[in-house]
């Protein structure tokens, strides 16, 4: 298991987590909960998620962030929570870049059959 000293969200991730629980949705706060739940589980192990090939991490994902590493976690609904794990003065440090619907989640990653 490789701990994280912490879990930080990418502006576009804390938006989209607020407007979720802010939902009168069951679903979207049911999408809430998870990503909540999941923080216990990433610090623990930062590489609990499914692991995005360096080649197959979209080039606007890697633009918009520097992501040299990439992990997905599934949501409730289809959703799905991006990750990557930074090192940072000999910590890890996981950043939560996009908490994103399956429509979204198709069009970065066409084809992955998930």
């Amino acid at each position: 298991m490789f701990p994280a000293s912490e879990i930080l969200l990418a502006e576009a991730a804390g938006k989209t987590l607020d407007a979720l629980e802010a939902s009168s949705s069951p679903k979207g706060r049911s999408i809430a909960r998870r990503v909540r739940d999941l923080k216990l589980i990433l610090l623990a192990d930062c590489l609990h998620g499914e692991v995005v090939r360096k080649s197959a991490i979209p080039s606007s994902l890697r633009a918009k962030y520097g992501l040299e590493n990439l992990y997905v976690e599934d949501l409730p609904d289809f959703w799905r929570l991006l990750y990557t794990v930074v090192k940072s003065e000999g910590r890890r440090i996981i950043v939560v870049v996009e908490i994103v619907n399956h429509k979204n989640y198709s069009r970065w990653f066409p084809g992955r059959g998930r």
